[in-house]
């Protein structure tokens, strides 16, 4: 089965107004496809942070195979 990095960002501004992006969480993730490994993580996030929504903390996931 494959697995995936799966990373949580939210883009902050600093004191300047410049944009950075920041990791709120990361997961290794096995699943069979890029979608179950969305949910998978998904889910995990929202355990992880007591929260209903991943977005109410996050902006944006990012999937990424690992290497084998």
């Amino acid at each position: 089965m494959p697995s995936f990095k799966v990373r949580f960002i939210k883009t902050v501004c600093d004191d300047t107004g410049g944009e950075h992006r920041a990791c709120q969480a990361a997961f290794k993730v096995d699943a069979a496809s890029l979608s179950a490994a969305a949910q998978q993580a998904e889910t995990h996030f929202c355990r992880q942070k007591s929260v209903g929504d991943w977005t109410t903390i996050a902006d944006v996931l990012e999937l990424r195979t690992s290497p084998a």
